[in-house]
């Protein structure tokens, strides 16, 4: 298989030389020799293998078959040859629960077999597991026997186990998606689509009970999953059956392909609608528009002989937050799946249905609004929590008004939640938001009444008080400033401080302690004094006029 990966079209751009052909024939031929001696001593009397061991040779054995008939092109053959190890390898690992069985067959195993029914032109739409049932090697009767002791339902097709099964619901032959009816021509879509709705009416069932049982909302979610996985199934096998024809080169203006996307379209919307409908059975009745504290039982300590007593705690505030924070991310997880159905092929173009999964949107939004409205108003913020459940109601009406008549009714209060809403829970959430927004409106009124009335705190008027522009230059924090203060208006004539005049001049009678009476005494002697001091100049060397009379000309170099 290296050798064939390595020479192939696909790596080297060319045509595998005939040389290399030969050489895996060669190397094929080698192989099934060996595993057939495998085979031979595996069954002697003398060995004390199990009936799995050689089960398990016996379909090596005739994969090395089917992988040289295949080089050959002989496909009916390979698929005879093909059809043991898919039975064989299908059980082993249902049994072992060993994955080298799974890489076997979706590697070698499957892609061969489908390749041989290309060649033989056999229908597409027939299961793999028909044909390599009826196309099993009839001089094998011991390996089917072993194969049926060990699953009995080894050789039967998903079409008779579906019948066999108690409760399953009949194989659907047509889908219908917004007034257009298609036929289902996949077997394979159509026995997953028959499985999916035996699992609804199986959770139908659940749901009915659950009323009179008290069933809690997480065990009741938890029977969504199989419907999930099942309508998933059929999902995952219609998206095979497109990408099968592509790969084919069929057209995608082909009339099976046209098929196939309103198929894959109608069963992805079921998968959305059956994640919404679990997101809403856990936001509790009436998808959570009502909200109301849990009550905890404590046992209260007294002595082993009396009668222990229940006492009732109520929930904190800090737990009722955190219960309607799990509720907004619900509805999180709905308002994404419903933009996500937008993507369906064909959806964005039919414009009444869009404007129905708006409406449905608006009406998720406003009780998103309403959960995180009531986390507001137990955290005493009453102003936020008005306009939360103002915007809700806005929303509900919006909804109200642009959901359509024909999808209002089609919800019935004793079915599974899924994404139709009822106009009676509509009703319910619009009148249940307008009292809300009416109680929180008087509140915050009254709210805004009693904090008037505390800042209103009695103040002496001052005879004088500085605006505001005098005192910016002061490091001063103004709390509450007056705004009518902020200047002086209108201008009044008033004094300002001043440099006085005789500041200047006190500066020259001044005795200074050091040398103030040298001055002074310089001052009283006249003229001798100035000689004198004259003389002194002279001779202190490097004074300003020494130096002043040896810079001469321009920049003090001009009479060299």
């Amino acid at each position: 298989m290296a050798m064939k990966s390595a020479q192939s079209p696909e790596n080297t751009q060319k045509p595998m030389p005939s040389s290399t052909k030969r050489q895996i024939a060669s190397r094929l031929r080698r192989a099934i020799a060996y595993a057939e001696n495998l085979a031979a001593v595996l069954e002697a009397s003398t060995a004390k293998a199990s009936k799995m061991d050689t089960v398990e040779a016996r379909a090596y054995l005739y994969m090395l078959r089917g992988s040289l008939d295949f080089e050959k092109s002989k496909w009916q053959t390979c698929l005879k040859n093909y059809s043991l190890p898919r039975v064989a390898y299908t059980t082993l690992g249902k049994e072992t629960k060993n994955d080298a069985f799974k890489d076997l067959l979706s590697g070698i195993v499957d892609p061969s077999i489908r390749y041989a029914a290309y060649q033989l032109k056999l229908p597409r739409t027939k299961p793999v597991d028909e044909i390599v049932i009826e196309n099993f090697p009839s001089n094998e009767q011991t390996t089917k026997s072993s194969l049926t002791e060990v699953d009995s339902h080894a050789f039967q097709t998903a079409k008779e186990a579906v019948k066999a099964e108690p409760g399953q619901h009949d194989i659907p032959t047509s889908i219908t998606w917004r007034s257009r009816k298609v036929k289902l021509e996949d077997a394979v879509i159509a026995q997953s689509l028959g499985a999916a709705m035996s699992e609804e009416e199986t959770l139908q069932e659940k749901f009915t009970k659950s009323k009179s049982d008290n069933t809690s909302p997480t065990d009741l979610a938890a029977s969504y999953d199989r419907t999930i996985e099942a309508r998933q199934d059929a999902a995952d096998a219609t998206k095979a059956a497109i990408d099968d024809l592509a790969a084919e080169g069929v057209d995608p203006g082909d009339a099976r392909v046209q098929s196939l996307q309103v198929t894959r379209t109608a069963v992805n919307y079921a998968v959305i609608e059956f994640r919404i409908g679990r997101n809403r059975v856990l936001c509790g009745p009436s998808d959570g528009l009502f909200f109301e504290p849990e009550q905890r039982t404590i046992p209260n300590k007294q002595s082993s002989t009396e009668a222990p007593i229940q006492k009732q705690k109520s929930e904190s505030t800090g737990r009722q937050v955190s219960r309607l924070r799990e509720r907004t991310a619900l509805y999180d997880a709905i308002l994404q799946s419903i933009e996500s159905v937008k993507d369906l092929p064909g959806v964005i173009a039919d414009t009444a249905f869009v404007t129905e999964l708006d409406a449905k949107h608006s009406y998720f939004r406003a009780l998103k609004c309403l959960a995180i409205g009531r986390s507001h108003a137990l955290n005493n913020e009453k102003a936020n929590a008005l306009a939360l459940f103002s915007r809700a109601r806005q929303l509900c009406q919006s909804a109200a008004t642009d959901l359509p008549s024909n999808s209002q009714q089609s919800s019935s209060p004793n079915s599974a939640p899924k994404l139709d809403i009822s106009t009676s829970l509509l009703s319910t959430a619009t009148s249940h938001l307008t009292t809300l927004v009416t109680r929180y409106r008087a509140l915050t009124e009254l709210s805004n009444l009693t904090s008037t009335s505390t800042n209103k705190t009695p103040t002496k008027p001052l005879a004088y008080t500085r605006p505001l522009s005098d005192t910016l230059h002061l490091n001063i924090y103004h709390d509450n400033p007056d705004l009518n203060n902020i200047v002086n208006y209108p201008p009044k004539l008033q004094p300002i401080p001043v440099k006085p005049l005789f500041f200047d001049l006190a500066w020259t009678y001044i005795d200074y302690p050091k040398h103030g009476k040298k001055a002074v005494q310089a001052a009283s002697g006249g003229g001798k004094g100035a000689a004198a001091a004259n003389k002194e100049a002279e001779k202190r060397p490097g004074t300003p006029e020494v130096q002043e009379q040896k810079k001469k000309g321009w920049f003090g170099f001009g009479g060299r």
